[in-house]
């Protein structure tokens, strides 16, 4: 064999060998599921290939290239799916959970004493709004003294092992609002909203409980207090109120709990607008509605035009005239149900008028609330899918490199048949 067929296959081989750990893991898909507020999760892995007359076991580390010295025994799984179930019961995954966000799970086929699936990443931090025994409390709510459901209580943190500080802040996103007015009237799943809320930690202004508590010393669990006895939110409207916890060798917590000091509904029985109104070519007019009753809590309202090539209207009313003649603008209610018209006519402009424009308004009675809405990153909710690991981009091009490198030194060699 010449050096250059030496080389050749050298180089392949090595190739093979760098990339079967990531090729066992390509096709593998894991999904999360927050099971308990004490911090236990599990992982449904899919896309195995395991035998089921075999027993496996899992262990989670910190980092990828940790040793693992304790194996837990997977008692769900097929020939193409496992069920890990990492409970924070159990002290060595609890110590794992508790120094970092993401750790690492390896699956090993018990009879055999090899490797099923390679170490792979797993999202462990927790969600938010899954921190505490509570997702909403009612403005004004007491609490005693006791461990109980009289206190706000963390799985994962205790009096001696971390310091526990709170803070409110006002949430102003109507989409958040309106989704959380769905889930309470409907008895539904506050857990739903995870991926609306905010994800962005305060950095200032944190308040220390009232009262923390906990001490075992143990397991380093089972904390329990309150941020204030009575819970007392600024104003009017539904707040965050933020907990955070400082851990001492290990990592911090973030999380909250919704307080909720929405006033009743005032339901809209109906919406007016001037019949008719008119207005100069290239100039505007603003329409302000009237709503009935006048203090109705949602006054967000959308606008059309029958006919833009006359006149066009904004979210807030206000019409812009475009050509002579007439056009139906309408305002419709959020939910669809009331509606009210007025026909605006385009005239022609004057001609003994400034060449400044002048705009008309409709004096306004009340004000009008016009749309937002809001997107946001849910990085944590309960039951996701985590990116699929294996073979990427970056370690494809590289192999395709030091492959052609290879092929091209043979091809050398062979042109130069005395190395």
């Amino acid at each position: 064999m010449t050096k250059a067929k030496f080389l050749v296959i050298t180089l392949f081989i090595g190739i093979v060998l760098f990339l079967i750990p990531n090729i066992s893991n390509a096709t593998v898909d894991v999904s999360r599921n927050i099971y308990s507020n004490n911090g236990s999760m599990k992982f449904n892995f899919s896309g195995l290939t395991l035998n089921t007359s075999h027993e496996y076991e899992f262990g989670l580390t910190k980092t990828k290239a940790a040793s693992i010295e304790t194996w837990h025994l997977i008692t769900e799984y097929t020939e193409t799916t496992a069920v890990v179930d990492v409970m924070t019961t159990t002290k060595d995954l609890r110590e794992v959970i508790n120094a970092v966000d993401n750790g690492f799970i390896t699956i090993k086929d018990k009879n055999t004493n090899t490797i099923a699936l390679e170490s792979i990443s797993v999202d462990l931090k927790t969600p938010f709004l899954n921190l505490t025994n509570y997702t909403v409390i009612p403005n004004g709510k007491q609490f005693g003294s006791l461990s109980s459901d009289e206190t706000i209580q963390i799985a994962l943190r205790n009096a001696e092992n971390s310091n526990a500080y709170y803070q409110y802040e006002k949430i102003t996103d109507n989409s958040v609002i309106n989704k959380y007015k769905e889930l309470k009237a409907n008895s539904g799943n506050y857990s739903e909203l995870q991926s609306l809320l905010k994800q962005t930690v305060p950095t200032s202004n944190w308040n220390a409980w009232d009262y923390w508590n906990g001490h075992d010393s143990i397991t380093g669990m089972d904390g329990f207090g309150y941020t204030q006895r009575n819970i007392s939110v600024p104003d009017n409207g539904l707040y965050y109120m933020w907990v955070y916890f400082s851990g001492k060798n290990i990592k911090n917590v973030y999380g909250y709990i919704l307080v909720d000091n929405l006033q009743p509904e005032i339901v809209l029985d109906s919406i007016s607008l001037p019949k008719t109104k008119e207005v100069e070519l290239g100039k505007t007019l603003t329409l302000t509605p009237t709503f009935n009753p006048e203090n109705t809590t949602n006054k967000i309202v959308t606008w059309t035009s029958s006919d833009e090539s006359v006149a066009t209207v904004s979210n807030a009313g206000l019409v812009t005239a475009k050509k002579i003649g007439s056009t139906i603008i309408t305002v419709t209610s959020q939910d669809g149900n009331k509606k009210a018209t007025c026909t605006v006519t385009v005239t022609e402009a004057t001609t003994n008028n400034s060449n400044e424009e002048k705009n008309t308004t409709d004096t306004p009675k009340t004000e009008t609330s016009t749309t937002s809405t809001a997107t946001k990153n849910d990085t944590t909710v309960s039951s996701t899918k985590l990116p699929k690991t294996g073979v990427g981009f970056g370690l494809a091009i590289t192999s395709v490199i030091i492959l052609g490198i290879a092929i091209f030194t043979y091809l050398k060699c062979r042109e130069f048949k005395g190395i």
